[in-house]
């Protein structure tokens, strides 16, 4: 393989995306006030999932909001693992 084909192929995998997680068949704990993040637990296991600009909320077919989320509620959650900080990229509730 020449250098140039070798250098193509390590420069596109520091440009790919993150890959990203999901979680289903928990709840949510607890939203916090500020609507930055949301706790979620699943078979006594507990996660912090951040909210964030991009984060997409899925209500059926239709596109939700903060307030659709709600304590007790089964959720799914696409997320990406950024350190040690969890960031919700889809929240799909009534899946």
């Amino acid at each position: 393989m020449n250098k140039t084909a070798l250098a193509l192929i390590v420069c596109s995998m520091f440009a790919l995306p993150a890959s990203a997680a999901t979680i289903s068949g928990g709840k949510i704990t607890s939203v916090d006030a500020g609507g930055t993040s949301f706790h979620y637990s699943k078979k006594k296991k507990n996660w912090r999932f951040t909210i964030t600009d991009k984060t997409v909320i899925r209500v059926g077919q239709r596109t939700g909001n903060l307030s659709d989320l709600k304590t007790g509620q089964p959720v799914k959650v696409e997320f990406q693992r950024h350190g040690d900080a969890l960031a919700a990229l889809i929240i799909g509730i009534g899946f």
